[in-house]
């Protein structure tokens, strides 16, 4: 028996809610413990004409340096939280990383992602 959140069988995928300049969008992202950062969204969720809140620079794994554009916002982790937020957008598909600290992850055998407050 689990004592924890079942988040998703699709490993190793969260459901997370992103709220960001007044979008809300419910999103699987990739958990990357690797990732320093706190969410990462691919442009296609940024409406087009929005000005971010600022820009950061990002050193990715393959070694290179990007200057990827970020907002503040809030995420959720399938209802926990809601937790601020750097949002970037970066890449390809969704990502959590640091934004994960504010809760405990287990990664069980591969299959499922459990998620504890």
């Amino acid at each position: 028996m689990t004592h924890g959140r079942i988040l998703g069988t699709r490993f190793p995928y969260v459901p997370v809610r992103i709220e960001v300049q007044q979008r809300i969008a419910d999103v699987d992202a990739l958990l990357d413990t690797g990732f320093d950062g706190d969410v990462a969204v691919p442009d296609s969720f940024v409406a087009p004409g929005l000005v971010p809140d600022g820009h950061s620079r990002w050193t990715l794994a393959d070694g290179s340096a990007v200057v990827a554009p970020y907002d503040l916002g809030t995420v959720e982790l399938d209802g926990l939280g809601p937790f601020q937020a750097v949002v970037i957008v970066l890449g390809t598909e969704s990502l959590v990383g640091a934004a994960a600290r504010h809760v405990t992850i287990i990664l069980d055998h591969g299959q499922q992602v459990i998620v504890q407050p």
